[in-house]
Formats: structure tokens, C-alpha cells, sequence
């Protein structure tokens, strides 16, 4: 899964990505000193048998590796407390996911439960005939543990009735994560972390020469594009862009500006970076799961993640000593914040199930104060249920990552809930490829060596393809404008609030 956050309003191809969910997963507490989950809620309570008197297997799939010892407890818990129900579970990498969902939907094989990939929009899913509404099998006691805001038309609504539940709290999971030790072994002070493009570069070369062949200055799980283009429009929304995963275009230019000064300028950070040797020489061959074991043995300086690698290093590198950053900005300085996304829609229910409610009491147990405060605890997510981060965070890094996306992100306005009938134009947009991220990785990878003619050429079909898409719309009898996506009461540096939506003209 990814954390208690993460994760992302989710437009087709490379114009939005899920929070989330691109991201790696959630990660596992130590257990030593969080406890084990125990899987107690409103609906256990009630009934200690499935609803039904027969046997019943229910499904789950899902890529929330970093959470798999506590889902494991989780899993052994539920069936011991409601005998009838077998729980089958399945947990894949994200990119293995997006492939075999859309196949098991196909063949008529979906599973009971399952997230919505992250390139897919909510609305596109439901057109699909994936999900079902939920709402027959929850009820306002449920409803109401969620934090403000989890339940929004557009976002994880359609017309009214719920579709999906999020994940976790929206944070960004583009921060930097730093090896302290190998900053001292480079002659870097550990608390005082690189805060520009050039120091940033300049830090992850001495680190690169200080290993010697044994540590690099970064690592990144290369094979996931989803990573590549978070951090080619987080950073460079911290410089401007006004690129976020909400929108396929720039609040700022009302346009596809990837190919703006500010995308350009991060991709020439992963050019110098990699023109210096600094890159960890497995990137471009693994998963992020597998470039935060390698960060977690002392083999690279920096890392790209979300909040809930914590956990897992806490478990299995509890002598690692890192501690986390804000993304490096222009030498110019910051002109921008990093873009936090309404809450995203992650888990549903298949439109095939023949075991609804049995699947609605798994909903009820894995979103219950108990088994969320064990995630938190342990460094796995930022909980979307009410007071839990208040009262479960112990991690001093965990407190220190939720503390730095507060400074440094804002909530940008999600133009589906301004206007919910945009739907239609999610459904109708087309993928666009290669993305934003293919190019950051083909940069990387060395086989584009000046991006400004694909980021271009992709910004030119973003916007086209979107017009299509409103086009499309609009003669299936949507009420849609380009206008829809343009916010003249959006300011870069403040949360974009429920007062914003109704204000805007």
C-alpha cells in the first residue's frame, strides 16, 4: 500500500499520479517498540462470523510492501476473529500491479479488494465497471472516524455515493532522505543538509569519492517511472512550475509547461548528477523498494521517498543514521511550494464481488484507530483517520518528515471537486507517452541527452490531447470548460481551502 498517507488524485497518464501510491508503500513499524496490530473495529463488534454461514475466500491485492509484516498480524487477526472468512492476499510492486489488475478485470477474475493504479482516474474506474459504491455496506459511524475531507464528489465520490477510500493523509513523498554517517565520511555537516541545486550536486560528488566504490552520492529505484515523475513536478513546483497531480496543466501558466525553466532545471540537476558519477550504479536496474534496502545498508548518500521508508529502516537497519531534508531549490531560491493533493482514492470494492459485505467488515477492521495507530507508530504512514497522528507518532525522523511537508507543501485546488462533471473529461483523456517521468529517466539513463525537445513534444500533446478530451465531453453532454482547470484565487504560498472552491468565480 504506501504509508498512511500517501498516494494522489490520479489523471491518466503523465499529467497526474497518485500520491501515493506511486510512491513504494507503506513501511513496517519495529517491533519493538510499537506493539502488534490488532484487528478490532466497529464492525467486529457486532458479529464474530461472517454474514453469511458459508466458508468464504475474499481477495485483496494491493502493493503496500512496506506495510507487509503488520498486514500479515492484520490478516491472522481478522481470521481468527471471523472464522468463516479466508483472507487471500496478494502483494505486488506498483508497476506489477497496473499490469495484472487490468488483466484480471478483463478475464473476469478481479479480486474483492483492490486500489484504483496509478494510471487511472477514479471516474475512468468506474466507468470501466471496476468498482461498486460503497455506501450500502458502511454507515455514518464509519464515515465520520475520517478526516475532514476523505470523502469529497470528484475525488473519491461520483455522483453522490463513495467509490473509494484513501490510503493515507496527503503528504508529499518527494523529500530527501540523507545518510549522516557518509556526510561526515565526506567531510559534510549531518545537520546542516544541502538546501540548493548546486550544493545538492556538489554534496552527492564528495560522497560518491569519499565511498570509494562502496557508497554513491544518491539512489533511486530507476525501473519505476512513477518516482521519475514525481520528482520531476514536485521539485519543480518548489520552483514554480505550478505543475501538480490534480491537473494536467500549470496553475501558474494555465498550460502543459513541462517544458518551462523549471522542469528543464531539474532535469539538469539528474543530468549533473549522473554526468558526475553520483547516481549508485544499480538505479536504472531496480525498484524503489529495493533502492531503500540498498539506502538502508549505508550505499548511497541520498534517497527519494515517502515518510514510510522510516519503519522499515527502523526494523531492519536500526543502526542506519539519517535523517530527512526538504527537496534542494533553485540556486535563485524558492519560488514555489511542493503541491499536496486533496485525498486521493485508493481502495474499492469490485463491481464483481460476490462477498460485499464480508469485504465491508476488512474496510471496517483495516480502517479502525487500532490498526492505524500500529502503522503510525511505526513509521509507516500519516493515518486519514481522525487524532491518530496526533496520539500514535513516536518516530523522531517521522515527526521531522511531517513537520518539513507542512513547511515546505501547500493543498492546490483539485479542479474535479470544483466542478464534478470533469469527470467526464478524466474519462475521455488520453495517455500520453513517453511522460514526464520516462524522459527524467531516460536523462538519467543516459539515452536523452538534452530533454527540451521530448519535454516539448509531451507538453504539446498534454495539451491537446486535454482538449480533445473536453471536446469529447462537452458532446456526451458535460457541463466542462478549459476554464474548469484555471483557479485566478489560487496564491502558491496558502492551502486552497473549501471557502476557495465556493469563492472562485
Amino acid at each position: 500500500m504506501v504509508q498512511k498517507r500517501k498516494y494522489a488524485a490520479l489523471f491518466i497518464g503523465s499529467a497526474l499520479i497518485v500520491q501515493g501510491l506511486t510512491a513504494c508503500s507503506a513501511s513496517n513499524p519495529n517491533p519493538n517498540s510499537t506493539g502488534t496490530p490488532v484487528a478490532t473495529g466497529t464492525a467486529g463488534d457486532k458479529a464474530q462470523t461472517s454474514t453469511s454461514g458459508e466458508k468464504v475466500t475474499l481477495r485483496v491485492m494491493d502493493w503496500a510492501d512496506s506495510e507487509k509484516p503488520f498486514r500479515e498480524k492484520f490478516i491472522k487477526d481478522f481470521e481468527a476473529k471471523y472464522p468463516n472468512i479466508k483472507i487471500e492476499y496478494t502483494l505486488m510492486s506498483v508497476d506489477q500491479f497496473q499490469n495484472t489488475i487490468t488483466t484480471a478485470i478483463k478475464s473476469g477474475d478481479a479480486p474483492d479488494l483492490y486500489p484504483i493504479p496509478g494510471n487511472m482516474s477514479l471516474s475512468m474506474a468506474v466507468k470501466g465497471e471496476w468498482y461498486q459504491p460503497l455506501d450500502p455496506y458502511i454507515d455514518d459511524a464509519f464515515k465520520n472516524q475520517f478526516a475532514e475531507g476523505a470523502f469529497v464528489e470528484g475525488s473519491t465520490m461520483l455522483n453522490g455515493k463513495i467509490y473509494s477510500i484513501p490510503a493515507m493523509a496527503s503528504v508529499p513523498s518527494t523529500l530527501v532522505f540523507y545518510n549522516k554517517q557518509l556526510f561526515r565520511d565526506a567531510g559534510l555537516d549531518p545537520e546542516n543538509p544541502p538546501k540548493t541545486y548546486t550544493e545538492f550536486r556538489q554534496a552527492a560528488k564528495k560522497i560518491t569519492e569519499a565511498g570509494k566504490g562502496k557508497a554513491y552520492g544518491i539512489i533511486e529505484g530507476g525501473k519505476q517511472i512513477g518516482r521519475w515523475k514525481l520528482a520531476a513536478m514536485d521539485w519543480s513546483a518548489l520552483g514554480g512550475s505550478g505543475l501538480n497531480q490534480q491537473s494536467p496543466i500549470s496553475l501558474v501558466t494555465h498550460d502543459a509547461n513541462y517544458d518551462g525553466k523549471e522542469v528543464l532545471d531539474v532535469m539538469n540537476v539528474f543530468k549533473g548528477l549522473k554526468d558526475d558519477g553520483s547516481f549508485h550504479p544499480k538505479t536504472m536496474s531496480i525498484s524503489a523498494p529495493e533502492a531503500r534496502a540498498l539506502f538502508g545498508e549505508g550505499q548511497a548518500g541520498f534517497i527519494l521517498q515517502g515518510e514510510w521508508s522510516i519503519g522499515v529502516w527502523k526494523r531492519d537497519n536500526p543502526n542506519l543514521d539519517f535523517g530527512v531534508m526538504a527537496p534542494p531549490v533553485p540556486d535563485a531560491g524558492q519560488k514555489g511550494f511542493l503541491p499536496r493533493s486533496s485525498y486521493s482514492p485508493w481502495i474499492g470494492m469490485s463491481k464483481t464481488t460476490k462477498h460485499p459485505k464480508e469485504a465491508a467488515l476488512y474496510l471496517k477492521e483495516y480502517f479502525n484507530k487500532d490498526y492505524q495507530s500500529v502503522l503510525v507508530k511505526a513509521g509507516d504512514r500519516f493515518s486519514i483517520l481522525k487524532e491518530v497522528n496526533e496520539s500514535s507518532s513516536e518516530i523522531p525522523q517521522f515527526k521531522q518528515y511531517y513537520d518539513i511537508a507542512q513547511k515546505y507543501s501547500r493543498l492546490v485546488p483539485n479542479p474535479q471537486i470544483r466542478n464534478p462533471e470533469l469527470a467526464s473529461v478524466y474519462g475521455n483523456y488520453k495517455d500520453v507517452q513517453p511522460g514526464v517521468g520516462d524522459i527524467l529517466q531516460g536523462v538519467v539513463a543516459g539515452a536523452i541527452k538534452e530533454p527540451n525537445t521530448a519535454l516539448k513534444q509531451f507538453s504539446d500533446i498534454v495539451d491537446k490531447s486535454l482538449d480533445t478530451a473536453i471536446a469529447k465531453a462537452k458532446s456526451e453532454g458535460a457541463k466542462v470548460d478549459k476554464n474548469d482547470f484555471i483557479f485566478s484565487n489560487w496564491s502558491s504560498d496558502k492551502n486552497y481551502s473549501q471557502q476557495d472552491y465556493k469563492s472562485i468565480q
